[in-house]
Parts: structure tokens; C-alpha cells; sequence
């Protein structure tokens, strides 16, 4: 979601919603399904539609019915975790304004993720090493971080911040190497294709990438 904040119309379709709660005691499940389901906002209402699914990184995954003024309106699909070191920094990013179109009135600017961080989590994710018999899926954030490095300014802080999320995630160091896994040459080129970058193919987008991070680094 932030990434559409932030790109607008660039930005990929998402179908999940990633938060972070900073209540260190709270139940983040029970937490989540409290602040939703009070009352309907804007004819806006939410159920639980499962049991909270608890992920091997300790996040949580929920799925909830929304309902508009009393008819179905759609499903979504929410990941809640505990706020990381510097996620508490927020950047404050305006809002898509649904006024003129719908009628549904809200916030005009919304906290998200700060951009630096926003980055480090995708370098991040793009290299993080498979486990056993999985593979990493993550070819959306090489995506990602071709459209966001036209936003960073500050790289010093930046280098510093993806030292900081690979000390604290502790699954591999920085920095990562960034290889281009054959199963996603295909899904990369065709969202190179639909978002109509100004690259041919998947290796030209690793490199560019592999350009970002040695940028980062000197």
C-alpha cells in the first residue's frame, strides 16, 4: 500500500496490507481484530472470516469480510507485525482521495514505512536466502526497487539503515548478493512489460539494481 502512496499509478496491485503494531504486550491478532470490528467506518464494516494463521517470522496473517452498508463488498487480507528498529519513524504520505469519486471521506495523509526503510526491506527481501525445498518468490521487490530508487536522496542514510535491517533480521549480511533466479525471468519481464520501463528483460533490471546497491555502498 505504501508503495502506491508513494508511485501512485506505477505501483503494482497488492492484494494484502502489511502493518506494524507497536505494543510490545499486545496480542497482535486479538489487537487487529478489535480495532476492526467496533464500529462500521464510512458504511464500512469488517469480520474475521478465520483463525489468525501465525507465520514462521512470527507474523500474523488474517483474512477479513468487509461489508458496505450492508452488502459484500470484498475480502482482504492482513498481515500484522511487530514494529522493527526505525519502523517507528514514520513518513506521512497523502492519501488517495476518495471524495469526488465515491463519497467516502478519510484521512489525508497516512504514516508509512520511511522511504529508507521501505528500500532496505526490499533489498532485503529480494536476497533473502530460501529454506530448505522452498524458493524465494520475492521478484516483485526487484520490480519494486526500480521505481523507488528515483525517490532516495540521501544514500549515506540509506547504507546505514540496510546495515541495520540485516543485523536485525539476521538471516544473511550485508551486503547481499544479488543473483537473478531462473524462475523469475518470466514474471519479472512481464511487469517490466505492463509497467512499460525503460528496460528490455529481466538482466537488464538485475543489473540496474546491482548498479542501486553499488551506488548504496560507495
Amino acid at each position: 500500500m505504501a508503495l502506491e502512496l508513494r508511485l501512485r499509478n506505477r505501483a503494482r496491485a497488492t492484494k494484502d496490507i502489511d502493518l506494524a503494531l507497536f505494543l510490545p504486550d499486545a496480542s497482535l491478532a486479538l489487537t487487529l481484530e478489535r480495532a476492526l470490528t467496533g464500529d462500521p467506518y464510512q458504511g464500512f464494516a469488517f469480520r474475521r472470516k478465520r483463525e489468525p494463521l501465525v507465520l514462521e517470522n512470527g507474523v500474523v496473517n488474517m483474512e477479513f469480510a468487509v461489508t458496505y452498508r450492508g452488502g459484500i463488498w470484498a475480502s482482504i487480507t492482513i498481515d500484522v507485525a511487530r514494529g522493527e528498529s526505525g519502523e517507528s519513524n514514520i513518513d506521512w504520505l497523502p492519501a488517495i482521495p476518495l471524495t469526488d469519486a465515491f463519497g467516502v471521506t478519510g484521512p489525508e495523509l497516512l504514516p508509512c514505512l520511511p522511504l529508507g526503510l521501505h528500500v532496505a526491506q526490499k533489498i532485503h527481501g529480494m536476497t533473502l536466502p530460501p529454506r530448505a525445498g522452498k524458493r524465494n518468490e520475492r521478484f516483485r521487490d526487484l520490480i519494486d526497487l526500480l521505481l523507488l530508487e528515483a525517490l532516495v536522496t540521501d544514500r549515506r542514510d540509506l547504507r546505514i539503515t540496510c546495515e541495520v535491517v540485516c543485523q536485525t533480521r539476521n538471516t544473511h549480511s550485508w551486503p547481499p548478493p544479488l543473483e537473478l533466479p531462473d524462475h523469475w525471468i518470466e514474471p519479472v519481464a512481464r511487469q517490466i512489460r505492463e509497467l512499460n520501463l525503460p528496460i528490455t528483460d529481466a538482466q537488464a533490471g538485475i543489473a540496474q539494481v546491482r548498479q542501486f546497491v553499488d551506488r548504496i555502498l560507495s
